[in-house]
């Protein structure tokens, strides 16, 4: 019977130099589920729900797609290479043996790892295998894989969101002809944010597995299988008729199944096939190893999640010195990924977590989103942790976040840095409150995507990013490269209903009367020219041992510049 209302956890797994997320729900033995191009376990939900009474049910996102790292190995990528990953990545678990269940493009994966390491697969589930004789023509991949292009302008999205929509709309999506129409019904706009936002994940490695995957010729891969192998597809799936491809014979321990439409009959066979090949001895009490106690990831991030009553926080840990911790809190929205840079460079001899607060990226939001509840969180991740007391730096409308936290959870605190100090009078927040976060509803037109990028890049310029006023204007270097406003963007849009919470519970504090409760020893960033940092000085002449420092503009000096004011 499907656990409905299964709980499903979000995680990483540490792989070579990078790292694999996934979703997780359930116990028992261990089965992997396989999502196709440019998706991510995102797409497998209802099965991971569906599977969590009997069985440790294992989305993961293919490196490249979703929150996974990209494989980088000089060249072009190719199904063994994602095969190879794979094995790397079920090794990473801890698990020697499993059910692999793979789904269009990853059922191609899944039969590059069946075929080289049948020892490791108990049964390998290869849900609409394509098999066009030869493989793909070289003309139909560069059309249909049409490189995705960041600009700095924000141009990309529009075009992006338009190839969503077509996908779902014609075949091949680029040809619109009368015969490529496509008989279904269009997707909601719930399931046309969820593809887009995978899409937008993935940027310009979206191509990487799906073209490897039109490229592949499985046919005499096929042949050589020793591993028990399962070629199936629903009579209504596009590449249902390519299972009369198939050799005939077929290897032993290799067989075919069409399934009729129905998917609830689907659900029962692949439950039946669970059933009979998970290992409910020698796996059946499968724990996923904690990234963040083992050894920090060479030149990135160690990505993970700290579990709190309501859900999960991400937390991105940069390197793993003695030293006492620093906590970090992003400006808002996004995440703290816009700030890697920074996060490494602060990592001399200290452990640097950066933290998603509640609402944003893949952090859960909270259910009663007010200031004390962000502070109490931020207090609940460093106990979790085990770090003690620690130094705090906030940049942005995180700082009242970190004033909030100081004042309430003093014990954790020794010194704290404060980079772009919002500090506001009750008329402004209420102004701000009204202005400083646009709806981002998902549109059919694809409007939320330009709001959002226009708030996001409108930063930059000036202070609120919505004041047109001279006296608004920020005399900076603005930072409007297309990458990192590109990753904010989705960061921020993963949330687009939460997305606001931490900034109005922000926006809720009275900042300047807040920092006479801080104790711990406080730095106030000053940038001249800034219209962001004009009330920097008299914050600092608030706190009870407040002084402050000019904010250096390179990230390599501003690390500098904090570590001699925490040490």
């Amino acid at each position: 019977m499907a656990a409905k209302d299964a709980t499903i956890k979000k995680g990483f797994v540490n792989v070579g130099n990078g790292q694999v997320h996934y979703r997780m729900a359930g116990s028992g033995p261990p089965i992997i589920l396989l999502h196709d191009s440019p998706r991510s376990s995102v797409l497998h939900i209802p099965l991971l729900k569906e599977f969590a009474d009997q069985f440790t049910v294992i989305a993961i996102d293919t490196p490249g797609y979703g929150n996974s790292t990209p494989l980088d190995h000089g060249r072009q990528l190719e199904i063994p290479d994602f095969g190879t990953a794979l094995a790397e990545t079920i090794g990473a678990f801890g698990v020697q043996r499993c059910p692999v269940y793979g789904f269009h493009t990853s059922s191609k994966i899944t039969l590059a790892f069946a075929a080289k390491h049948p020892e490791r697969v108990a049964v390998a589930i290869l849900d609409g295998l394509s098999l066009p004789p030869g493989g793909a023509d070289p003309a139909f991949i560069a059309s249909y894989m049409k490189p995705f292009v960041v600009s700095d302008s924000g141009g990309h999205l529009a075009e992006e969101w338009t190839r969503v929509l077509d996908f779902q709309r014609w075949f091949p999506w680029f040809a619109k002809t009368k015969e490529g129409r496509q008989p279904t019904h269009g997707k909601d706009m719930g399931a046309l944010h969820e593809y887009s936002l995978d899409l937008f994940m993935a940027g310009p490695h979206f191509s990487d597995a799906y073209a490897g995957a039109m490229r592949y010729v499985a046919l005499p891969v096929i042949k050589t299988l020793k591993a028990r192998t399962i070629v199936m597809a629903r009579q209504d799936d596009v590449l249902h008729s390519y299972l009369s491809a198939l050799p005939n014979p077929l290897p032993d321990g290799v067989t075919k199944e069409s399934l009729a439409p129905d998917r609830d009959k689907w659900k029962t066979r692949l439950r039946e096939i669970f059933n009979e090949y998970a290992d409910f001895k020698g796996a059946a009490n499968f724990t996923p190893p904690d990234p963040l106690k083992q050894p920090a990831l060479i030149g990135r991030t160690t990505n993970s999640y700290v579990n709190f009553p309501q859900g999960q926080v991400l937390v991105r840990r940069a390197g793993s010195g003695s030293k006492r911790p620093i906590i970090f809190l992003p400006d808002l929205p996004g995440s703290a990924r816009q700030d890697e840079h920074l996060l490494l460079a602060l990592a001399q001899d200290r452990p640097v977590y950066g933290i998603d607060l509640p609402g944003c990226c893949e952090s859960s939001p909270l259910s009663q989103p007010t200031p004390q509840t962000y502070a109490d969180t931020i207090a609940r991740v460093v106990e979790s942790l085990g770090l003690g007391q620690v130094d705090v730096i906030a940049e942005g409308m995180s700082t009242a976040h970190a004033v909030c936290f100081a004042a309430s959870h003093a014990a954790l605190v020794n010194k704290l840095i404060l980079d772009a100090v919002m500090v506001a009078d009750a008329d402004q927040r209420t102004e701000m409150r009204i202005n400083y976060c646009p709806d981002l509803r998902p549109s059919r037109e694809g409007g939320h995507l330009h709001k959002c990028f226009h708030m996001i890049r409108d930063q930059e310029a000036q202070w609120p990013w919505y004041d047109g006023a001279a006296q608004a204007i920020r005399k900076i270097k603005p930072r409007m490269g297309g990458p990192r406003l590109h990753g904010r963007v989705v960061d921020t849009l993963k949330q687009w209903d939460h997305y606001a919470e931490p900034i109005l519970a922000a926006l809720e504090i009275d900042v300047a009367a807040l920092l006479l409760a801080v104790t711990a020893p406080t730095m106030v960033c000053t940038v001249s020219e800034d219209a962001r940092y004009a009330q920097a000085e008299h914050a600092a002449k608030k706190l009870k041992s407040g002084a402050t420092l000019v904010r250096p503009p390179k990230v390599e000096d501003r690390a500098s510049a904090f570590l001699a004011a925490l040490d």
